[in-house]
């Protein structure tokens, strides 16, 4: 081998991966155009803007600081790559009791807004594509059977009665094992306080956890970090173009 040869090779090895996971997406991803919706199949026109809700950019880095995606995914692959699509609660619900099946493949446009699309490296916890609907109908489930229970109807039950999502994900995050004791995910309870009780106490102190006199307020990383799991949503509409359900169907 000579050395014109060898330094021939060498480059070939690191160039080739190089255009392959770098040059080459970089270059796809940078003249993606903004979807448009289809007047004939989508029933309307002009520009796919997704929202999101929360503090998206600020939650999704402490998300990634945490290392929850080591743990969740938050993605649901290709009919090619896996069969995702027949989970019935990944990326969507298959009997959402509102919007019927939600369940699609994940796009590009799910990670709008965030710094890093965190499609998860195992899924050891459950996937959180669609976290935030997913615990608006537990809320649902939960506020339906205290009323029942009561002998009343929902709209009757009193705040403090009503199943409070925010104060479900606190709970998670600090006692994951409170609720699930085969949980593995690690506790942050570094995200709380304890402080003193005044008065009443604070409406957001955790409930069934604090010492007498005592109580568990969550910090300014945890509000965020819940706001931020809350808005993770797979339920909204999409493109005819780029609505990779089992069953969808266009306007017309």
């Amino acid at each position: 081998m000579t050395v014109k040869t060898f330094f021939i090779g060498l480059i070939a090895s690191f160039a080739l991966p190089w255009l392959a996971v770098v040059a080459v997406p970089y270059a796809t991803m940078r003249a993606v155009e903004i979807p448009q919706y289809d007047l004939a199949k989508d029933g309307k026109e002009g520009a796919y803007s997704p929202v999101k809700s929360g503090f998206v950019e600020h939650g999704s880095s402490i998300y990634g600081a945490e290392g929850c995606a080591q743990c969740h995914s938050q993605l649901a692959r290709p009919t090619y790559a896996g069969n995702d699509l027949g989970r019935p609660d990944l990326a969507g619900i298959a009997k959402d009791p509102e919007l019927g099946d939600t369940r699609r493949e994940s796009q590009l446009w799910d990670y709008a807004g965030e710094p890093y699309a965190w499609i998860g490296e195992t899924r050891m916890g459950p996937d959180l594509s669609n976290y935030g609907r997913r615990m608006d109908v537990r809320a649902a489930y939960e506020n339906k059977a205290l009323a029942d229970e009561l002998g009343i109807k929902v709209d009757q039950l009193t705040q403090d009665q009503k199943f409070d999502v925010q104060k479900a994900v606190y709970l998670h995050l600090y006692d994951p094992r409170s609720e699930n004791v085969n949980s593995i995910c690690p506790s942050n309870k570094c995200f709380f306080e304890t402080k003193t009780v005044y008065g009443q106490g604070a409406r957001n102190a955790l409930p069934g956890v604090s010492e007498v006199g005592k109580q568990v307020i969550p910090s300014s990383k945890a509000e965020t970090l819940a706001s931020y799991l809350l808005g993770l949503r797979r339920d909204g509409a999409v493109p005819n173009s780029m609505d990779f359900a089992r069953n969808k169907k266009s306007s017309k």
